[in-house]
């Protein structure tokens, strides 16, 4: 079991109580709903989008000159690895710089 920096400055008798407390506290909120699943075609053209911007992003910034090495983050994929595949697929893909607006 784990305590928190203000848990081990108490006594054991605090502790009870706290933990209690605790106990009590998340008994009586209300659970949260989670929300309901989100469309998978829905959810991989968000991932695409967002990978195409990351992609685009990070060309400028090569284009600027001297980026070597890079690290980036998305937050469409949430975790779900083949989402993260097709994320990274879209920063690889090839941009027209003719294009108006990039993606």
């Amino acid at each position: 079991q784990t305590y928190t920096l203000e848990e081990v400055k108490m006594s054991k008798k605090d502790v009870k109580k706290a933990m209690e407390k605790k106990e009590k506290e998340a008994a009586a909120e209300p659970k949260e709903d989670k929300k309901p699943p989100e469309d998978p075609a829905k959810k991989l053209k968000k991932v695409i989008k967002e990978g195409g911007k990351r992609g685009v992003e990070i060309e400028g910034a090569a284009d600027m000159g001297g980026l070597q090495f890079f690290c980036t983050s998305v937050d469409e994929p949430e975790g779900d690895v083949e989402l993260l595949t097709k994320c990274v697929e879209a920063m690889n893909a090839k941009s027209d710089p003719t294009e108006e607006e990039r993606k």
